[in-house]
């Protein structure tokens, strides 16, 4: 199931994970001569999330339709032909597009295929169709950034993207997530490792 936590509500349960978050509600305890544990862990919190967003499994990201925030014209270049589809910075990672015209959604192949596709889209017979149509990242494409997307076939002058499941950062003050991925968020062993 699809949560949204605050920075400070996240904080909380780390510290509670962690052991660092007195039970006890008629007592506190404060000390100021150490290092900023909250700071250490919103850092690692942050690390943690972004990790997920980039490489997590699927079922760990809570994916969110950003179909009506893409950018989708019909790429010029004669060499590629298809769809350019560009993604707004808050993305972190695509999973499927689907362009009108498509029968169903696709699997966004990653840049390392690009060539080959590209190619295939030169022949008629390996071309992609309405009912097995293709997509994928454009070479230089990185986790983490806003990749653009080739997509074939470009149906009608102006293509437009129906469906564009992607992973999308919200920001540094909430964490968007499945429930499934709290477990490896809120895991208190440490990923710093000392000198």
């Amino acid at each position: 199931m699809k949560i949204t936590l605050s920075k400070a509500e996240m904080l909380k349960r780390r510290r509670i994970a962690g052991g660092l978050e007195p039970l006890r509600a008629d007592c506190t305890v404060e000390r100021t001569d150490g290092i900023d544990i909250d700071a250490v862990l919103e850092t690692e919190l942050r690390r943690r999330y972004l990790d997920i967003l980039d490489h997590g499994d699927r079922s760990l990201v809570a994916a969110d339709n950003i179909a009506a925030t893409v950018s989708c014209v019909r790429n010029e270049d004669p060499g590629t032909g298809g769809a350019l589809i560009a993604a707004p910075a808050m993305c972190r990672r695509i999973f499927d597009v689907r362009l009108n015209g498509w029968l169903r959604a696709v699997e966004v192949r990653p840049p390392d295929e690009a060539d080959t596709i590209i190619s295939r889209q030169q022949n008629p017979y390996t071309a992609a169709t309405a009912a097995h149509p293709v997509a994928v990242f454009t070479r230089g494409a990185v986790a983490g950034s806003a990749p653009d997307i080739l997509a074939w076939p470009a149906v009608g002058i102006h293509p437009q993207a129906l469906t564009v499941t992607a992973a999308i950062d919200p920001g540094e003050d909430y964490y968007t997530i499945d429930e499934a991925a709290l477990p490896i968020l809120l895991d208190p062993s440490p990923t710093i490792q000392p000198i």
